[in-house]
């Protein structure tokens, strides 16, 4: 667990370092799209559609690091539900 966790890991790290794309770009915009159709009038530049795609990457990016931290620190290779309520716990109680 310990050299396996740690390579992958690591990849992780230097993986952000990279500009990441996670979600895909056309199923994003069709999403940011739709949320817009319901109000007329109202439409969305390209840039704001990118910015917005690469502030959800980063907060995903985010979550799945954290997800990750108690993974590793309960000794296992695998995120769990408990570890993913245990980040929105300790995130509530940041706020």
């Amino acid at each position: 667990l310990p050299r396996r966790a740690l390579a992958l890991w690591k990849k992780l790290r230097v993986s952000r370092k990279k500009p990441l794309e996670l979600l895909p770009a056309a199923s994003f915009c069709g999403l940011v799209r739709g949320f817009s159709v319901s109000r007329k009038g109202f439409g969305v530049h390209g840039a704001a559609v990118a910015a917005l795609r690469e502030g959800c990457e980063a907060h995903l990016l985010a979550l799945l690091e954290e997800w990750g931290l108690c993974a590793l620190h309960a000794k296992r290779a695998v995120v769990q539900i408990a570890d993913v309520r245990l980040v929105r716990c300790l995130q509530e109680r940041r706020s």
